[in-house]
């Protein structure tokens, strides 16, 4: 029991929740997932990041039992540094994304992320050249229906995350997954593939129901995430809409709300 709760697991988001401005747990989060953890309480990290740089900031440090990256696109096991599940895009809805979206929305860009690497349009340098999980790729030819491809990350010179996402989401001609975070694209799984039904296989496989459950979020691609468990947390910085679909609201990430959160709990 957790402050009157029957809480069995913790499923956080990472970046704006989790973690601080710097990106990173801070030592006092660490401390409180640990203690978390020694109490019985299983806890997933559920990202946009993928397995390189969510393993980095939190592989290695006794603090989650599993790592679901990219939007749900992937399960990756802390303890051993390997992938346990991959859910790639249908290969036919990849190339409906492609000649859709081109169609409908001049000036975007894409980046692709496969089992082992990165690929961009020239479009897309300014990001991939400077993104976490992708500094180490370039230009590349798009992918096609032989490719496995976990995520499609889309940009625009001009309009950014939801007004992004608003922007593209009437011209989806497969039925794909279009979320977006704090980053300035948005990203496309496949289909039904989110944070929520990927959590919810983890923890299934671990035994436990979603109302045994506190998740945490702040942005639009943590919606489904808060709605899914018994009791979904927003942080104060959270989008307004993450908000409305949360159950509570908290401090800002920034104070380490969410450890603060767990802390009293634990009592």
């Amino acid at each position: 029991m957790l402050g009157g709760r029957n809480v069995r697991l913790i499923a956080s988001d990472l970046d704006g929740t989790l973690f601080g401005p710097d990106h990173q747990l801070s030592a006092y989060t660490v401390d409180v997932l640990r203690r978390a953890r020694a109490a019985g309480i299983r806890v997933i990290a559920s990202t946009g990041r993928a397995p390189l740089s969510a393993g980095e900031r939190v592989g290695g440090r006794g603090v989650v039992d599993a790592l679901v990256c990219s939007n749900g696109s992937i399960v990756h096991d802390p303890a051993t540094g390997e992938t346990v599940d991959r859910y790639p895009i249908d290969p036919d809805h990849l190339v409906a994304l492609f000649a859709s979206l081109d169609d409908a929305v001049d000036g975007l860009s894409y980046c692709w992320e496969l089992a082992d690497s990165y690929g961009w349009d020239a479009g897309f340098s300014h990001i991939g050249e400077r993104h976490a999980d992708t500094f180490a790729y370039g230009v590349a030819e798009r992918p096609g229906p032989n490719d496995a491809v976990t995520k499609v990350m889309v940009a625009h010179p001009e309009l950014k995350r939801t007004e992004l996402r608003d922007a593209l989401l009437p011209h989806l001609a497969a039925p794909l997954t279009l979320g977006c975070s704090g980053v300035e694209f948005v990203e496309v799984t496949g289909e039904g593939v989110n944070k929520a039904a990927t959590v919810a296989g983890v923890a299934a496989r671990m035994g436990i129901d979603a109302t045994d459950t506190i998740a945490f979020g702040d942005n639009a691609n943590d919606l489904e995430l808060l709605t899914w468990a018994g009791l979904g947390v927003a942080v104060e910085n959270a989008l307004d809409e993450t908000k409305a679909a949360a159950d509570l609201v908290i401090g800002h990430h920034a104070d380490d709300a969410v450890a603060t959160f767990i802390a009293s709990l634990l009592g």
